[in-house]
C-alpha cells in the first residue's frame, strides 16, 4: 500500500507497483527522471541564493538594555494644521532600550520615564545614538489610534438655513 508521501514525491512507486497500462510505463519513467531533476536543480539553486545572501548579509546592530537610541519616524503630511513631511525630523530621540523582545524587535521608553514603554520597534527602525547629551524634538507617544473626543464637533445634525425637509 502506498503512503500519501509516496503518492507525492516518488513516480518510481506507481511505475513499480500500479502500472495499469504498459504504454505509458516510458512516459511515466521519463516523469520521474526529470520531476527529480527539476527537485535537485531547485535544491541547487537555493543553496546558491543562500551563499550568495550570507556573503553580503551584515547582521543588525545588537543592542543592550541601558543603550540610546534614534527612533524613526514616519511623518505623515497635515495640510490643517500646516506640516509638510518633507520638512519633519525623519528621526527622533535619544529614547533608552528596555528589554530585547525577540532577536530583532526592542522594547524603547522615554529617559524621562523609563518604566513607560512606549512600544515595540524593529532593529531596522532604530540607529545607535553616540551624543550622549541630545534630547527629543518631538517626543514619542504610545502607538495606536488616540482616542476620540467627543467635545470637538456636536453629535446631532441640523439642516442647513436655506434647506426644507419634506
Amino acid at each position: 500500500m502506498r503512503t500519501v508521501d509516496d503518492v507525492t514525491n516518488d513516480f518510481r512507486a506507481i511505475i513499480d507497483n500500479e502500472n495499469l497500462v504498459p504504454e505509458i510505463t516510458p512516459y511515466l519513467k521519463r516523469l520521474a527522471r526529470i520531476s527529480s531533476e527539476v527537485r535537485e536543480r531547485i535544491e541547487e539553486k537555493q543553496d546558491q541564493r543562500k551563499t550568495f545572501y550570507d556573503k553580503r548579509h551584515r547582521p543588525g546592530p545588537l543592542y543592550h538594555s541601558g543603550d540610546k537610541v534614534w527612533v524613526t519616524l514616519h511623518p505623515l503630511s497635515n495640510a490643517a494644521h500646516k506640516k509638510t513631511a518633507k520638512f519633519m525630523p525623519k528621526r527622533d530621540g535619544p529614547y533608552i532600550i528596555v528589554t530585547q523582545r525577540s532577536p530583532t524587535t526592542y522594547e524603547v521608553a522615554n529617559p524621562t520615564n523609563p518604566h513607560e514603554v512606549l512600544g515595540p520597534y524593529h532593529s531596522s527602525a532604530l540607529r545607535p545614538c553616540i551624543d550622549k547629551e541630545a534630547t527629543a524634538v518631538m517626543p514619542l507617544r504610545k502607538r495606536g489610534r488616540p482616542k476620540k473626543d467627543n467635545s470637538a464637533g456636536s453629535s446631532s445634525r441640523t439642516p442647513s438655513p436655506g434647506r426644507m425637509d419634506k
